[in-house]
């Protein structure tokens, strides 16, 4: 039940801030501010929600794929299990987020996938991007639950449930500052990786600009004022994901170590 709900909380927050990334990613002559992009994102709850359908699927099958991971191994190497899992199904996660960034740059998913799945060009192009996309997200999935389970005991996860007077309050006070704290050391890790595939999967869309090569693209694109932004806005769309997740995650760790003394 708190995985369900940890879901649930971590893409009402994200899906809206996920949008928000890509947009500004996809903007690569940064021709609107990083405020004007969040403005777009929520214009309206459809305009917020746009890709969530893809987005969930990905979370949905992340969680699934978790489960055939040995319990002993994920224990006994916490970081390397969490790299494995994103970094080996990675040619799998990367279908419903290639999805995901065809509807916000205006496609539809059957547009998406016919252009990516019905011709050897359109493999190709999916293969280079899930090659971009494999080391970011082994990294991240290695930061975020690597970072979250090394600060858990540090901000007062091994406090006796017993002696808290509101597990939701005390387990939200923890994901305050887990929260924040995990997504900067996220969002530095995959940064590059998320947005050069962000970049080439914008460039490949029917919507995108094949006039200019992708290496051109990227050194035109890659500045230091550029590559700010990106990492203000992923670091963002992680806080507002990450932080109602280990909320419920916490929440209800205290919840069943109370339960298992009766």
């Amino acid at each position: 039940m708190g995985g369900i709900s940890g879901g649930i909380m971590s893409n009402l927050t994200g899906i809206p801030f996920d949008r928000f990334r890509v947009l500004v990613a996809q903007d690569t002559l940064s021709s609107v501010s990083v405020m004007g992009h969040l403005k777009e994102t929520f214009a309206s709850p459809k305009a917020a929600f746009i890709g969530g359908f893809a987005r969930i699927g990905m979370k949905q099958m992340a969680t699934t794929l978790n489960l055939y991971v040995p319990p002993d191994f994920r224990e006994k190497n916490p970081f390397l299990a969490s790299f494995l899992v994103g970094a080996g199904f990675s040619p799998i996660l990367n279908i419903p987020r290639i999805l995901q960034l065809g509807r916000i740059s205006g496609e539809r998913y059957p547009e998406t996938a016919k252009s990516l799945f019905t011709s050897f060009g359109g493999l190709r192009t999916y293969a280079m991007n899930t090659a971009m996309f494999a080391p970011g997200e082994g990294l991240r999935m290695m930061m975020c639950f690597g970072t979250k389970d090394f600060l858990m005991p540090k901000i007062g996860g091994k406090t006796d449930p017993g002696n808290v007077d509101s597990i939701p309050l005390y387990a939200g006070r923890m994901s305050l500052i887990a929260g924040p704290s995990v997504a900067a050391v996220e969002t530095t890790f995959a940064l590059a990786t998320e947005t050069v595939s962000t970049i080439h999967a914008k460039m490949h869309s029917s919507k995108g600009d094949a006039s200019k090569s992708f290496s051109q693209v990227l050194k035109e694109t890659i500045t230091p004022n550029y590559t700010g932004r990106c990492w203000i806005s992923l670091c963002a769309k992680n806080v507002m994901a990450n932080t109602p997740l280990f909320w419920i995650m916490f929440t209800a760790d205290f919840y069943t170590r109370l339960a298992q003394r009766k």
